[in-house]
């Protein structure tokens, strides 16, 4: 299977790497022209739990995509996705299938612009991963992936995918609900992400602190709020869950959100707490939590501009 991963960031690279082990014939596809330099010139070096790999995969600009792919990894961030498509637009041809792992709410209309809906696929990972330097990638922590066609269509090239990700040794299986899984890591974010953004911490400071403790249950209440009343049957007790496992097993990951902000990047602030934010006013649901902690990132992302 010839597998593009467009945005090959850290999780780029972790889910490039299993797809690699798996026999696929996969490119990394990235903006960052020295990070693909770095690859390209020793390998995609990657640290796991169980050791250190020096992969062999290629990695390529945009522009230097040559062939049609029969599956693109959208790993972008979500403000750049129909960007990044167009981009590489010689590489879609009317048989690829498009795979959202990104963040946020939407990432399946936005996939559905550049391809027929039952080609579109979408999904979530609880897997973390850091970028540590040009054509180095950490990843300590367990996690899996749930993945499923976005609108109803056939499942057999979902089944496809993730019985490769899980031969290269990143867990994964079909959700039906994919939907509710969507949502589900949509209000972990949005509890998560904002916190460590404004605080400058990892989960663990977060953990260890009963103002951030009941924000983040404050979050995860409205969003499953939000979601039911917006027809999608979430479970907040899961995502309670979740956020323990974040702040004790992955309390030194540096979420998506802080790294940008330390950074001096645009986060995906409004992908995550402002589309919970305007299905809420849709729905008629109160979130002033949610809003609160999306108001100040928004601050944050001020600062930039000056």
């Amino acid at each position: 299977m010839n597998v593009l991963i467009l945005g090959s960031g850290a999780m780029g690279c972790l889910y490039g790497a299993a797809l690699h082990r798996a026999g696929c014939a996969v490119t990394l596809v990235d903006v960052n022209r020295e990070h693909v330099e770095a690859i390209n010139a020793r390998g995609l070096e990657l640290e796991r739990r169980s050791g250190t790999e020096l992969l062999p995969i290629p990695a390529r600009l945009p522009e230097q995509v040559p062939n049609v792919a029969d599956l693109v990894v959208v790993f972008t961030k979500t403000f750049h996705t129909d960007t990044a498509l167009q981009g590489i637009a010689q590489a879609i041809g009317p048989e690829t299938h498009l795979l959202s792992l990104q963040n946020g709410l939407g990432n399946d209309a936005r996939l559905a612009k550049h391809a027929a809906p039952d080609r579109v696929l979408v999904g979530v990972s609880s897997l973390p991963a850091d970028l540590v330097g040009p054509g180095k990638v950490r990843s300590h922590g367990e996690g899996g992936t749930k993945l499923y066609p976005a609108f109803g269509a056939d499942p057999e090239f979902a089944r496809r995918i993730a019985d490769l990700l899980t031969e290269g040794d990143l867990s994964a299986s079909l959700e039906p609900e994919i939907h509710t899984a969507v949502w589900s890591k949509a209000i972990f974010n949005a509890a998560m992400n904002p916190l460590c953004a404004l605080t400058r911490r990892t989960p663990g400071f977060l953990g260890a602190h009963e103002e951030s403790k009941a924000m983040i249950r404050a979050v995860v209440e409205e969003g499953a709020a939000t979601a039911n009343a917006s027809g999608v049957a979430v479970d907040p007790q899961p995502i309670h869950d979740l956020t323990v496992v974040s702040v004790t097993d992955h309390a030194d990951h540096e979420a998506s959100m802080l790294q940008d902000v330390k950074a001096g990047r645009r986060t995906e602030v409004d992908a995550i707490n402002g589309a919970i934010v305007l299905a809420a006013r849709e729905a008629g649901v109160a979130v002033p939590v949610t809003e609160t902690l999306w108001r100040m990132v928004k601050l944050e992302e001020a600062k930039l501009g000056h």
